[in-house]
């Protein structure tokens, strides 16, 4: 497995890793080494070959820039003709599109098949990512290198070439087949479940000091950025606050200082500014904890053809804490709720509706406490849970192998 990211904190490579490693196949995962983590490690049965020194956010762009334009990223494809020299590789798994043209470069040195894992829907995401940047050069670099309609003839263009591609999904899939004609048959659909081990984060009750119980607490967990929605949270904050004065919306995570000083200013703007705190990072024991204590956690996403074609891990995890949920009426965020009746849903981008349903739960908490139950038991007995997600992928390589 290829990843341009932090090994094991990227989420969705972890799982499949390991799930592959835990039924014997042999695993190397090669990542870029960033501080604080060796160089050769095993992790849970994976071994990690972690390449280059200290991979920095500044040289991460350098290469990003010469791949756009060359179809091939310097800093892998040499350090990945070394792993071939070392390594007898039976599978090539490429996680995500950036890397799909220098991985494709070593075709002819894989024994068995190319597999491409799309994370997200990258071409329509270069569209949000970027909004909120102010830096002139920056956003100069991002047009002309970032640009979506160039990285969706590359989209095009390898998931023909690979043999398999994994979408995370049923969203990205039929966008795949209907806008590339891709074959459907090439296709797997891989999602982002938890495990049902998970819910031992939610006993662990770590301390944390973030929200009393004299609080109606709505909080986010996850990363800022304009996609997110968080704007349409903060703006629905005014009407929430006249009618359940001790409500605040804690915002847990992290985003650039151009995103997190455009919340402020819309915090500001609203008049909601003593209602909304940003958190900032905490360490994940104590996320759960804050998931579990909360009057309700959100997923307030906007409604794209990114959000529409992917799916956050939290989604599952907020579903094992036993507290209730609110989302956007994101394509798969929707599906997933309404198929269990495991939550609320607002119109994406609507602060107003936003609010009225936000308001709706604090009115009706009990009327609404089985939500939380259907939505436990969805993961729990109803098969959204990586256990059951994972076999899909084992399967796969199954398959692959005979």
């Amino acid at each position: 497995m290829v990843v341009d990211g932090s090994y094991p904190n990227d989420i969705r490579v972890r799982k499949e890793a390991e799930a592959l490693a835990n039924v014997g196949k042999n695993i190397v995962v090669v990542c870029p080494l960033t501080l604080g983590f060796k160089k050769e490690d095993v992790i849970n049965g994976v071994h990690v070959h972690r390449i280059g020194n200290n991979y920095t956010h500044f040289k991460k762009g350098i290469f990003d820039i010469i791949e756009s334009v060359f179809n091939v990223n310097p800093f892998f494809y040499f350090h990945l003709k070394k792993v071939f020299k070392r390594y007898q590789i039976n599978f090539l798994h490429v996680h995500d599109l950036p890397l799909a043209g220098t991985c494709y470069l070593f075709k002819d040195k894989v024994k068995g098949n190319l597999i491409l894992d799309l994370h997200e829907n990258f071409p329509e995401a270069l569209k949000t990512w970027f909004l909120w940047k102010k830096n002139p050069i920056i956003r100069l670099k991002n047009k002309i290198f970032m640009n979506p309609f160039q990285w969706s003839k590359k989209e095009e263009k390898y998931c023909n070439k690979y043999d398999k591609i994994i979408c995370v999904v049923e969203e990205m899939k039929e966008k795949l087949i209907s806008k590339f004609n891709i074959d459907t048959n090439k296709m797997l659909v891989v999602s982002n479940q938890e495990k049902k081990s998970f819910i031992a984060n939610f006993n662990e009750n770590i301390m944390q000091d973030v929200i009393n119980k004299d609080t109606f607490s709505i909080t986010y967990v996850g990363g800022f950025g304009p996609h997110r929605g968080l704007d349409t949270a903060i703006k629905g904050m005014s009407k929430i606050i006249n009618t359940i004065p001790n409500a605040k919306l804690f915002l847990i995570g992290k985003g650039s200082s151009d995103v997190e000083n455009k919340l402020l200013e819309i915090a500001t703007t609203n008049h909601v500014e003593d209602h909304v705190n940003f958190v900032g990072y905490r360490p994940f024991k104590e996320v759960s904890a804050i998931m579990s204590a909360s009057s309700i956690n959100i997923i307030p996403h906007n409604a794209d053809e990114h959000t529409n074609n992917t799916i956050p891990h939290k989604l599952f995890q907020i579903m094992l804490s036993n507290s209730m949920l609110l989302v956007s009426s994101c394509k798969p965020l929707k599906r997933i709720v309404e198929k269990y009746d495991a939550g609320l849903v607002f119109e994406a981008g609507n602060a107003k509706d936003f609010s009225d349903k936000v308001i709706d739960v604090f009115t009706n908490f009990e009327k609404f406490s089985y939500k939380k139950e259907n939505a436990f038991n969805a993961v729990m007995e109803k098969g959204e849970n990586w256990d059951a997600e994972s076999l899909k992928l084992i399967a796969l390589y199954d398959k692959l192998e005979n």
